[in-house]
């Protein structure tokens, strides 16, 4: 194995976790964003009807 063929092998592995990494934020965001929103719908329902 030669060190081209190693740096390869790490640079890939740098770009797939970097790219997994930004697959959960993404996916982190989202569920922050569903949350908050439940909680508002919660909120205004409290609000009108509570």
């Amino acid at each position: 194995m030669t060190e081209d063929e190693i740096a390869r092998g790490v640079a890939r592995g740098l770009q797939d976790y970097e790219r997994r990494r930004a697959e959960q934020q993404g996916r982190s965001l989202l569920a922050g964003l569903a949350m908050l929103a439940l909680v508002a719908v919660t909120f205004i329902v409290v609000v009108t009807y509570g």
